[in-house]
């Protein structure tokens, strides 16, 4: 999952105004990132496929495990506390880390580990059906989008670009861009994603209210 993964930072950005767009965003791809970085120095790692499922996860018991997740769910949070001294916020980002797993979960092949080691692993496979998993992200996005829409009134324009540029993101993706030809590749250019995500959320957020 890509873009689909954003929709919760939508969500909660309308249920606590207090918490950064920028910080929730970042917080949903919290562990890809950390999976990436610690997949550079080959501690994690997964296999791609020119053929659906893209993607699999091969060595992700630090990033992609349930205990695991529990323990960013809780470190972020706290991290979010010391950070904006708000409890609300903290358990916004809090949730908003949690709900990458919850997503992984619909789409990966099994290959998302339940302790510390890789095996047993779960995954309901949605990836299988690429169309299928296209069409639940963009209407993850839409409908988190419009969430957020409804409960704003200055700033509507950014966060309409921030949306309209997350669905253009998960078609180019799925139907335009190629598989990369490598993991390295493909750490780069997700985490060059988050990036811009990240700093599209801080520009949209100057302006919403």
């Amino acid at each position: 999952m890509l873009a689909g993964h954003f929709a919760p930072a939508l969500v909660l950005r309308r249920a606590v105004p207090s918490a950064p767009l920028w910080a929730l965003l970042l917080a949903t791809q919290a562990v890809d990132v950390a999976f990436f970085c610690l997949g550079f120095g080959g501690l994690e790692h997964a296999s791609l496929h020119d053929t659906a499922p893209r993607l699999v996860v091969t060595s992700g018991v630090w990033t992609h495990g349930l205990v695991t997740t529990i323990g960013w769910t809780i470190g972020l949070g706290l991290l979010a506390r010391w950070r904006w001294k708000s409890r609300k916020v903290a358990v916004a980002i809090a949730i908003a880390v949690a709900s990458h797993w919850v997503a992984d979960l619909i789409v990966h092949t099994p290959d998302l580990p339940l302790g510390l080691t890789q095996e047993p692993a779960v995954g309901l496979g949605l990836w299988l059906h690429p169309v299928w998993a296209w069409a639940l992200e963009m209407t993850l996005v839409t409908l988190g989008g419009l969430y957020l829409w409804r409960g704003v009134s200055v700033g509507r324009g950014r966060l309409l670009a921030l949306i309209v540029g997350f669905l253009a993101l998960q078609s180019l993706s799925e139907f335009v861009i190629p598989n990369p030809a490598s993991f390295t590749e493909l750490g780069i250019s997700a985490l060059a994603v988050y990036a811009g995500a990240t700093a599209a959320g801080w520009w949209v957020d100057r302006e919403l209210h």
